[in-house]
């Protein structure tokens, strides 16, 4: 019978079920690798933190908000009060979702913004907590990445090839910190390659052992 999650026995993370955070900058392929995971991880729970924001935002709001609306407002909707009760949200529905199944939870901590960028982490000792087995980032190169938001905008603002390639040095930095605050390593997936190539690549990590 699935046990629930030990962490921490001689060095190595022995969970039965594993919890993998995917992160990457906009157009990177979070919400089309998540979609198809389930094909290669059973069973498997997915947190979506656009929507779960968007759901909290509309209730706090009393107004019937979608995800593109939340993504072309940004920040002048969403503060950073409204991230650290959905990241609470995070922490509850992880520590349950993982004695019965694999988890993935697709996040990102970095926004474009009218002004620039926003980086709305998780404090380190939320990101402790939550305890993932590996860090994923997902990244393409700029031109792929602003052709992908030209042909399905879904409310993402129009960046230029500059803006693509810091967006994703800033959020693979963001990742970066957490795995170096749990001392665990963070991939770094090209998604450029065929959809299949990439699922499978993190599809792997539900599979590594890694050192805590």
């Amino acid at each position: 019978m699935a046990t629930g999650p030990s962490h921490r026995d001689g060095g190595l993370s022995h969970n039965t079920f594993r919890v993998v955070y995917l992160t990457g900058a906009p157009a990177a392929g979070k919400s089309s690798v998540t979609r198809a995971l389930a094909g290669l991880v059973s069973p498997l729970e997915v947190f979506e933190y656009g929507e779960r924001l968007t759901r909290y935002v509309s209730a706090r709001q009393d107004e019937r908000l979608t995800q593109e609306s939340l993504r072309a407002s940004s920040a002048a909707v969403v503060g950073p009060e409204d991230i650290r009760a959905v990241d609470k949200l995070l922490l509850t529905f992880v520590a349950e979702a993982r004695t019965r199944a694999h988890v993935v939870v697709d996040s990102h901590a970095v926004t474009r913004e009218r002004y620039g960028f926003r980086v709305t982490p998780y404090s380190l000792g939320d990101f402790d907590l939550l305890s993932p087995d590996a860090i994923c980032v997902l990244f393409t190169p700029p031109d792929v990445a602003v052709g992908r938001i030209d042909r399905s905008p879904a409310g993402r603002p129009r960046v230029t090839l500059w803006e693509s390639g810091f967006h994703t040095g800033l959020q693979a930095s963001v990742a970066t910190t957490y795995g170096m605050s749990m001392g665990i390593p963070v991939y770094l997936i090209d998604s450029s390659p065929p959809i299949d190539d990439v699922v499978s690549e993190v599809a792997r990590l539900f599979k590594i052992s890694s050192a805590k």
